[in-house]
């Protein structure tokens, strides 16, 4: 009974650890396309300033 409780428990913590690993990376991917595209904006800002 132990051994199946503990496999259920480990389930649980990997589920848990998984999708807390999906939002941090959706976050951090979101967080460089900001980036990105705040980069692209500005150059292409400075350079219709220039010219």
């Amino acid at each position: 009974m132990q051994r199946i409780l503990s496999f259920y428990k480990n389930i649980a913590l990997d589920l848990f650890s998984m999708m807390k690993g999906f939002t941090y990376g959706f976050f951090i991917f979101g967080l460089f396309m900001v980036i990105l595209a705040g980069l692209l904006y500005g150059i292409l800002f400075l350079k219709n300033i220039i010219l």
